[in-house]
């Protein structure tokens, strides 16, 4: 069997078993449908969640400075990183080209952003294929109550991490609005 049908065999593997076939993390769809069942979980215990979206800045500037490769080799050292510095139960997926989300269960806003800054100043550290990278992430953390959904925390670190873009490259924001309550909307962190 040709080399590229073997690769092409194990990207099928992949894709089947709901992993992200670059990077073997968990495919958005898998990811999504995993949080909802440790969501229900977690309402029955009254778990504290955190959520974190973290974008490798200005990927796409990567991809067409330097190709495909260079930016795959981006995403591949920051899944590597992810997989090593987090808890064996904490979930890590590839949402999108350069952002992933990383659900951190029992884990409250102030462990959550001390994890996010550890990561941040990780990965500003790597140089794939010789280019350093810098990353921004957005963070939402809450109890989970019978109000509470993913797709609610998910919004909230989208609108954190839309701040962080907007401050500019390797920022952390935390997004404080209490559950139910009108929006304070996104906290810039440093």
């Amino acid at each position: 069997m040709p080399a590229g049908a073997a690769f092409l065999i194990d990207e099928l593997v992949a894709f089947e078993a709901g992993l992200e076939p670059l990077t073997s993390l968990y495919s958005a769809p898998l990811f999504g449908e995993i949080a909802e069942g440790r969501f229900s979980e977690a309402r029955r215990h009254g778990f504290v969640a955190s959520l974190l979206l973290v974008d490798i800045d200005d990927f796409d500037c990567i991809r067409d400075r330097h190709g495909r490769l260079v930016a795959d080799a981006a995403m591949l050292a920051v899944a590597e990183l992810l997989r090593n510095r987090l808890r064996r139960e904490d979930m890590v997926a590839l949402r999108d080209g350069g952002t992933f989300q990383v659900l951190l269960m029992h884990c409250d806003g102030t462990g959550a952003l001390a994890k996010a800054e550890a990561l941040r100043a990780a990965i500003a550290g790597l140089a794939p294929a010789g280019i350093p990278i810098t990353a921004s992430i957005g963070l939402a953390s809450a109890a989970v109550s019978a109000g509470l959904s993913f797709d609610m925390l998910m919004e909230r670190a989208g609108e954190a991490l839309g701040t962080a873009w907007a401050r500019g490259p390797d920022h952390v924001v935390a997004h404080t609005r209490p559950h139910g309550r009108p929006a304070a909307g996104p906290t810039p962190v440093n």
